[in-house]
């Protein structure tokens, strides 16, 4: 990871730790989302056209 990735994670990390149960759950969601998301596409990306 390089260091501006890390800067985020630890604003990232610093921010859930004020936010109720509920809205650190909710961002946790999200994230997962856009990895999944991205995943995805990286995924069909790489198949061959038909």
């Amino acid at each position: 990871m390089v260091k501006e990735e890390k800067e985020i994670a630890k604003k990232v990390a610093e921010a859930a730790k004020m936010l109720s149960p509920a809205k650190r759950e909710y961002l946790i969601g999200f994230a997962e989302g856009i990895a999944a998301a991205n995943e995805s596409r990286k995924e069909n990306d790489d198949k061959p056209a038909s």
